[in-house]
């Protein structure tokens, strides 16, 4: 079937390729897709329109979506509401930096490295390790990728993550670790929420692994202790790894000063709005004798011939460049401008914003935990410290309440049957949550169980 419309090639154009490759129609070119799974018929696509008609139309239709724009959102579960100043997009969209390029030649590229080093600069100093790659795919693969380093550098295909990890960042782990063949061990959860430090004990007694990871905030909001799990992992000679995030650093001590030897985390908060799941940005940072085995791209600062600082790609270890099996990663893709986002939007908030912002997450948070235990049959689910969400049992159907919430613009949370809680909800507060907003998913929740 010759191909109709919305195609840049005449007719003799194609005729004139189909025979330069000694074919004779579309069809042999095609003729190793089996006949079942083909296109009978054309598209069902529109007629031609103007632009200004198309750009109406699809305006028109967006305006139809629910999103943190027209409704108040206290999603969380790895991707979270933050607000992004209007100054981030257009220092963005700077011509030194909106490149789809990869910059292998630094005397053209020279602002688009040198924001990149500042990257690194500035999640060193958030993590507090001094080796950060610019950048990896998310937060999972850049998990899936630290469990990977573990095994490398210990030379044991076996590394241990603690059973709260995100539900798709687990997927994601075992995805990965399967064409590895890391073997992926279970560390349970106690009933504070947190990591199980007995279960912990007895698996790094018993069994050989490369490294163990925890996700701090867990996937129920929970906090681990980090020093404790840092030095239950010198005390057995093995690597600690800690899925993190870095808005704890605004009041915490970093964990790379806490003893963590590697940090990933998911970068989607700094700087980089919610859009339908991503893109997002991968944070991944090591130690520095563990730079053998990071996988993406580290920039340096260099000097050139004339003695002038400069900017340089000077590591990058990858299936492109080495032997596959040798690889440090398989995954070519990192995100460099969510990177420079970051770094940008870090830049605009300063060091004191950053602490302000962290410190009004939590003072928020915990104002809406209060609130919500009040209502009767509503109570926090773990007395472990949390930060920016936590876990609540309701005395209602969850996707009701849901329901009603959104029927009031307000996503209300996420199922906490999602993570194994039934009759639970996962709600996330972030720095642009007023007290109005805060005061009406309470009275609205209210409501609905009064009513219920």
């Amino acid at each position: 079937m010759q191909p109709k419309g919305y195609n840049v090639h005449s007719a003799e154009a194609r005729r004139a390729m189909l025979a330069t490759i000694g074919l004779d129609s579309m069809d042999d070119l095609f003729r190793l897709i089996p006949h079942a799974i083909r296109l009978k018929d054309p598209l069902k696509l529109p007629a031609a329109r103007a632009e200004w008609e198309v750009d109406r139309r699809l305006r028109r239709l967006a305006a139809r979506n629910a999103s943190a724009r027209t409704h108040t959102c206290f999603l969380g579960g790895g991707f979270y509401d933050h607000h992004v100043p209007a100054a981030v997009d257009a220092i963005v969209a700077r011509g030194e930096f909106l490149t789809a390029y990869t910059p292998y030649q630094p005397e053209m590229s020279q602002g688009l490295l040198q924001v990149l080093f500042e990257y690194q600069q500035t999640i060193s100093k958030v993590v507090g390790l001094p080796i950060v790659n610019s950048s990896s795919y998310d937060g999972a693969t850049a998990l899936a990728e630290a469990a990977w380093i573990m095994a490398q550098a210990s030379k044991l295909n076996r590394v241990a993550v603690t059973a709260a990890l995100w539900p798709e960042h687990r997927r994601v782990l075992d995805t990965y670790c399967v064409g590895r063949k890391i073997e992926i061990v279970t560390i349970p959860v106690a009933e504070s929420g947190a990591i199980d430090a007995a279960a912990l004990a007895s698996l790094l007694e018993k069994t050989p692994v490369g490294g163990f990871i925890v996700q701090s905030p867990n996937c129920f909001g929970v906090l681990e202790d980090l020093a404790a799990l840092a030095q239950a992992a010198k005390r057995a000679k093995i690597l600690f790894g800690v899925s993190y995030n870095p808005w704890l650093s605004g009041l915490f001590t970093p964990p790379g000063e806490l003893g963590a030897d590697l940090v990933c985390g998911e970068g989607q908060v700094f700087g980089i709005p919610l859009s339908a799941g991503g893109p997002s940005l991968g944070l991944l940072a090591v130690r520095k004798d563990l730079r053998q085995f990071m996988p993406g791209r580290i920039i340096g600062r260099v000097a050139d011939i004339y003695g002038n600082p400069a900017y340089a790609m000077v590591y990058e270890d990858r299936e492109q460049h080495v032997a596959r099996e040798r690889a440090t990663s398989n995954l070519c893709s990192n995100q460099a401008l969510n990177a420079i986002r970051s770094v940008v939007y870090l830049s605009l908030l300063g060091e004191t914003g950053f602490a302000d912002t962290a410190r009004a997450i939590l003072n928020k948070t915990r104002y809406l935990i209060e609130g919500l235990e009040k209502i009767p049959g509503v109570k926090l689910r773990f007395a472990a410290p949390v930060f920016n969400e936590f876990l609540v049992q309701v005395p209602v159907e969850v996707p009701g309440l849901l329901r009603h919430l959104e029927g009031r613009q307000i996503f209300g949370g996420i199922d906490g049957a999602l993570i194994g809680k039934p009759a639970h909800l996962l709600v996330a507060v972030t720095e642009n949550k007023s007290r109005e907003d805060l005061d009406a998913l309470v009275r609205q929740v209210r409501e609905y169980v009064t009513k219920s």
